[in-house]
């Protein structure tokens, strides 16, 4: 990638597909872009499927999506650190890589302004790239030559990048097949896509992840590369965790902008990065897998299961599409026990090797449930995705990786 070398994506396919939600570090070094964690745009692996059942035909899709790469937010996001450079510039106090460091973060702070948490052009591309897939995978479901009943219903949450990314899906599916009706909506009142949801620890939480990087990453060596006076710096930099974290999240980010000539790959070491990475992943595991987390996703998961039985029984609907944030859909995930996404760790050091979150859930993660029915005797079975690859789950099935519907739904409704 032009824009940072660092994170070439030089393995890209001969990467491990995204099937289990573990790494180790020689994984993740293996292609540094991994770095960017739950800011790493979404990749595509063309993995190997699974034909189903002799009989079987596909005729519906449930899908929830996250949004695609954006901007990040809030606005300290961006002016924690470029206000730090900027007054260490004005007053003389930059080394020379602090001086190119600087410049390279303001273009970056001049071009997100009042974006934050907008949707990049990547972001639009990724969910375009998602719906032409669905079409030419399952053209049973998509194209009317197979399916006269092409009504979709998409909805998303009301924050912009969500509905912006449903409307690059929805206008992907027309392009390919103009006779699709597809009802769109964006309201407050679809809970089961934006479920609120506190995890009363979250300070504790934050407080393991910056005790990670005060333990495992020299800190007043990154700022001697950054600042020409170390005790300038000290009383400039009130909180070094915090600065170089969000130092972390702008490198992670700027994969996401494919429009930005910067390049941040002189800024950490990989070993820096590693260690970075986990303080965030750490963050992220111990929300999302959080009991309040998982909760909360379990109407999305009743909706899915109600739409589904309503698109059997009445045969009324091709696909519900539902396009929100990572936030819900890690969660969910959890929830569904997708490939073991559920294992608890409470070692902050050996997270990673359970989960891992450009793997869980990077921008545009989607998880698709594909249902097919055997004409003969209408019986009916699904198979479950994870970013477009098959995923397994407890349910005994002789067919894995397809699953009688009835089971699963007898098992998903038990944790309901």
């Amino acid at each position: 990638m032009k824009k940072m070398n660092l994170f070439i994506p030089v393995y890209l396919f001969l990467c491990l597909t995204f099937v289990y939600s573990q790494t180790t570090k020689e994984e993740f070094l293996s292609n540094i872009k991994y770095a960017s964690g739950v800011y790493q745009p979404y990749i595509y692996v063309n993995s190997k499927v699974t034909p189903a059942p002799e009989g079987y035909k596909p005729f519906y899709l449930s899908h929830y999506g996250r949004h695609g790469s954006r901007y990040l937010e809030p606005a300290e996001s961006y002016t924690v650190v470029y206000n730090i450079l900027e007054e260490a510039n004005n007053n003389g106090k930059l080394t020379e890589f602090g001086k190119s460091l600087y410049q390279k973060v303001k273009t970056f702070f001049l071009d997100a302004q009042n974006r934050y948490g907008d949707v990049t052009p990547l972001g639009i591309k990724e969910h375009k790239e998602i719906a032409e897939r669905m079409v030419y995978s399952y053209p049973e479901i998509f194209d009317y030559k197979y399916n006269k009943n092409c009504n979709i219903y998409s909805r998303s949450t009301v924050v912009p990048r969500c509905i912006l990314s449903m409307a690059a899906n929805n206008e992907r599916l027309k392009e390919l097949n103009p006779n699709l009706i597809i009802e769109r909506n964006a309201t407050k009142r679809d809970t089961y896509l934006n479920n609120s949801y506190k995890v009363t620890y979250r300070d504790s939480i934050n407080a393991v992840s910056k005790k990670f990087i005060e333990v495992n990453f020299d800190m007043q060596k990154f700022i001697a590369k950054i600042f020409l006076d170390t005790t300038y710096a000290v009383e400039l930099v009130k909180d070094k965790a915090d600065f170089i974290s969000k130092m972390y999240y702008l490198v992670a980010d700027i994969q996401d902008l494919n429009h930005l000539d910067i390049s941040f790959e002189d800024v950490f070491s990989n070993e820096e990065l590693f260690v970075l990475w986990q303080s965030s992943n750490i963050k992220l595991y111990l929300v999302f897998t959080s009991k309040a987390g998982v909760d909360s996703s379990k109407k999305l998961l009743q909706n899915i299961i109600e739409c589904a039985d309503n698109s059997i029984k009445n045969n009324n609907i091709a696909a519900d599409l539902r396009f929100g944030h990572d936030s819900y859909i890690a969660p969910l995930l959890t929830l569904m026990d997708i490939n073991g996404m559920n294992i608890k760790e409470h070692d902050p050091n050996k997270i990673y090797k359970v989960w891992c979150d450009f793997k869980v859930t990077p921008m545009a993660v989607n998880i698709q449930l594909v249902f097919y029915k055997n004409e003969k005797n209408n019986d009916i079975i699904v198979k479950i995705l994870h970013n477009e690859n098959e995923v397994k789950i407890p349910v005994k099935s002789d067919i894995s990786p397809y699953y009688k519907w009835e089971e699963v739904k007898k098992y998903y409704e038990a944790k309901l």
